[in-house]
């Protein structure tokens, strides 16, 4: 097994069925019954499929019945022949295909609440709405809280990011962890700022990615920004309002301060209903694999957008063939792309810069669009998408910066 492989599909054949030939016809007799099975690179078995399935696959998130899914190790791999009943000489073919992992977009909602704090859906449930949203990944976030983590297994078809909701009545954090193996005992409880940020602490040194959670809302956060780790800001909380605006702003301020922080987004859904549904917003990342780890270090280090669901407008952002999240040094020529897909006509696209809006512009057809604009001596570009709806103006989708140093 190479490094890196997505997928892999095991096909065999033999001759299972011995023919014998009457002057009234003929009959068949089963002659032959040979089992399949594959063990990983340390002699575990993998998945056993006995003689039932001539065909099965493996993939990181989903596979044949009797067989995991997951991420496969580099090393050697088998196939093993079960030789439960061989009446003479058979000869079996076995084909074996392997797909390398290829960078895509992936579509999650990094905020979600179950019955475990005081969401109104079982674990269960919401794997089960998030997989019909077309959501490729979640984390549910619990508050002070990690059994939904227990609860909720390793699913088919949708990746399962560990995650809890630090909440105090100061502001909220979601902690996610790229260890699936993570469990993180600690008292979620705290009183200052002191203890706050020893928290913190701990769950960094225990893997943890942070995100402060809806900074500007009803549930604000109140212990600044300075002197404790954080990895990311969730600007979008739930249906675009005033305070999701306000979160941008503050967003754009540490940004204007020469501060490299990413954005993310999630619904943060208790229940279904005029309060916002799953992956209202959506945020989407560009990864190699669903592999949470992977997810992670992809979103803090930027290759991800944000919409207001799954279906909702892709952006992203080149400068110099650098995309999202990537530092580039200023050169004189420096072009930028804004690469839209799945817009509508007159949405309208600000290009954005630490002195405000550089380039607006409204997309001319429904479809996929790209605009090229040039780069001055700014600290950063990003992307911000606004749609006319119910005769409101509303931001629709934004994209993480460029870095320009």
């Amino acid at each position: 097994m190479p490094e890196g492989i997505e997928r892999i599909e095991v096909d065999y054949d033999y001759p299972r069925y011995a023919e014998e030939s009457f002057p009234e016809g003929r009959s068949l007799r089963e002659a032959n019954i040979i089992d399949l099975g594959i063990f990983d690179e340390k002699d575990r078995l993998w998945g056993w499929s006995g003689s039932n399935q001539r065909s099965v696959f493996c993939s990181s998130t989903a596979a044949s019945p009797g067989y995991r899914h997951g991420i496969f190790a580099k090393g050697r791999w088998a196939v093993c022949l079960g030789l439960y009943k061989i009446e003479n000489t058979v000869k079996a073919e076995v084909v074996l295909r392997m797909y390398p992992r290829e960078k895509k977009l992936y579509r999650g909602d990094l905020h979600i609440h179950t019955v475990n704090s005081d969401g109104s859906y079982k674990t269960s449930f919401v794997i089960d709405m998030c997989e019909k949203a077309g959501l490729d990944f979640i984390a549910l976030t619990d508050h002070n809280n990690m059994k939904q983590n227990a609860e909720i297994g390793n699913p088919q078809k949708i990746s399962v990011i560990r995650g809890v909701e630090f909440t105090n009545y100061r502001g909220h954090a979601n902690f996610f962890f790229p260890d699936p193996n993570t469990v993180f005992y600690d008292d979620f409880l705290s009183n200052n700022f002191e203890e706050m940020a020893g928290l913190f602490r701990r769950a960094k040194e225990a893997g943890a990615v942070i995100s402060i959670n809806h900074p500007v809302s009803e549930c604000p956060w109140e212990f600044g920004y300075a002197n404790f780790p954080f990895d990311l800001i969730e600007v979008w909380n739930g249906p675009m309002r005033g305070c999701n605006m306000k979160s941008v702003e503050l967003w754009n301020e540490m940004l204007c301060q020469g501060k490299m922080i990413n954005a993310v987004a999630g619904s943060d859904l208790h229940t279904n209903g005029l309060g916002g549904t799953f992956a209202n917003p959506c945020t989407m990342v560009y990864s190699e694999s669903p592999d949470p780890a992977e997810l992670l270090a992809n979103l803090v280090a930027g290759h991800s957008c944000i919409a207001f669901g799954p279906n909702g407008p892709q952006l992203d952002l080149e400068v110099g063939g650098s995309g999202m999240g990537s530092i580039v040094p200023h050169k004189p020529g420096l072009a930028g792309i804004a690469i839209l897909a799945n817009v509508r006509k007159d949405d309208l696209v600000r290009i954005i810069d630490c002195d405000g809006t550089a380039v607006e512009f409204r997309v001319p057809y429904h479809g996929n669009y790209t605009c090229e604009f040039p780069v001055e001596k700014r600290l950063f570009y990003r992307l911000e998408l606004y749609r006319s709806l119910l005769d409101n103006i509303v931001l629709c989708a934004l994209s993480n910066p460029v870095y320009i140093r």
